[in-house]
């Protein structure tokens, strides 16, 4: 089978456009996994649990592997969701720079203790919501 000029054209350029369209997607795919990592490692994965922590012990104990199980089928859908949040206002490239702050020292310590802090915030949030409730029933009475 002979090719003239017109169809050998042709076929570069499907070529050429196929590659194109492999790489973007890869790099879309690289973007995204990126995002997840570094919304894992910003904390964002020990403030989930934090939070879940109150309700687990809420749940009888023969039924809290069964539960645990649930929640980690449910956390990619709830990450991937995340990540598209953060990719609407960052780049791939501020990513990149998250991630390198995370594994720098400071960022570290942000992991190490973003549990704690995520519990902290949560009690901070519960005594602030007391006072504008009195508030509130001062408004609303």
């Amino acid at each position: 089978m002979t090719y003239n000029k017109k169809d050998m054209r042709k076929l570069l350029i499907t070529a050429g456009l196929l590659f194109a369209f492999q790489i973007g997607t890869a790099q879309t795919q690289n973007y995204k996994e990126d995002t997840i990592k570094a919304l894992k490692m910003s904390g964002a994965a020990a403030g989930i649990t934090a939070v879940l922590e109150p309700i687990i012990e809420q749940i009888p104990e023969e039924r809290r592997a069964e539960f645990n199980k649930d929640i980690e089928a449910l956390l990619p859908s709830l990450y991937n969701q995340m990540a598209e949040s953060m990719m609407k206002y960052y780049t791939h490239d501020d990513i990149l720079k998250m991630l390198e702050f995370y594994h720098s020292p400071v960022g570290e310590k942000m992991q190490k203790h973003a549990k704690e802090l995520t519990k902290d915030h949560i009690k901070a949030g519960e005594n602030w919501g007391l006072q504008l409730r009195e508030i509130l029933n001062k408004y609303f009475q």
